[in-house]
């Protein structure tokens, strides 16, 4: 999903939306795949930083009024995240503290 996220950004209907929206949302997905590495490796940053970054791609969602853009892809993407969300808060208190 990550990879379809980042194809995404680059698309022409999305450049149409603003100036710095392409790389904004570039910046946020690939915080979102350095996150998801850590929550693989089980690590507690990992999850802090994915929760940044998914509240970044929606405030970046809300302020340039992008939830029509993608249709389904945006609501895939958002129900993706949550489950990832819900999973990582569950083992939460597993989690290592170090790098």
């Amino acid at each position: 999903m990550v990879i379809l996220n980042f194809m995404q950004a680059f698309s022409p209907s999305v450049k149409k939306i603003g100036e710095f929206y392409p790389a904004l949302s570039s910046l946020a997905v690939c915080l979102q795949f350095i996150a998801l590495v850590g929550v693989w490796y089980m690590k507690r940053w990992g999850t802090e930083v994915f929760i940044f970054a998914f509240l970044c791609r929606m405030a970046l969602a809300v302020l340039m009024n992008d939830f029509t853009l993608g249709g389904t892809m945006f609501w895939a993407s958002l129900s993706i995240s949550g489950t990832i969300i819900l999973l990582a808060l569950m083992y939460y208190s597993e989690m290592d503290l170090n790098l």
